[in-house]
């Protein structure tokens, strides 16, 4: 009889262990899925304002308070083009987004960024130049998401979401 009342004692023990573990496994987890799940709507959203770019016609991407340029800003922040409503993810501006033209180097594979200057190869539309060939859209120097652990500082993680689409529009 001795004997069982030590095993239960064990047994109690050996619980109280791993109840600790067994919550930092669920909450890291629970955290990893937050983080995957804000990079896929980050992703998301930058490939529906870049889409919307890239078929947009009499785009000035030299000019950065082009109407379309603002337009696509408030399509990825907020889902719709007036800017209005709560963010897709908490934390996320305008003032993040960045845009990029892109032009494709010819007989090579290479994609350099299009320069802003009165040259009939550069992207500026107005002063004689041609729509680029890829637009990039991207969150600049990354989206910072906090990462929180109960008791525990654990900082934050840098998302960098880019996303590059051929520009068909005119």
């Amino acid at each position: 009889m001795i004997r069982k009342a030590n095993q239960r004692g064990q047994a109690v023990v050996e619980l109280a262990f791993q109840i600790p573990l067994m919550v930092a496994l669920l909450f890291g987890g629970v955290q990893i899925a937050r983080v995957f799940y804000v990079y896929h709507t980050l992703q998301k959203a930058l490939r529906g304002g870049a889409g919307m770019l890239a078929r947009s016609v009499n785009v000035d991407y030299c000019d950065s308070a082009d109407a379309a340029l603002a337009d696509a800003r408030n399509f990825i922040v907020f889902g719709n083009l007036q800017g209005e409503g709560t963010p897709v993810v908490q934390g996320l501006t305008t003032d993040m987004i960045q845009i990029l033209p892109e032009r494709g180097v010819a007989a090579v594979t290479a994609v350099t960024e299009c320069l802003c200057a009165q040259d009939p190869d550069s992207c500026d539309v107005s002063s004689g130049g041609r729509v680029p060939d890829f637009v990039v859209v991207n969150l600049g120097s990354g989206f910072p998401l906090p990462v929180p652990f109960p008791y525990v500082n654990l900082g934050t993680i840098n998302l960098r979401v880019s996303v590059r689409m051929p520009v068909t529009g005119g």
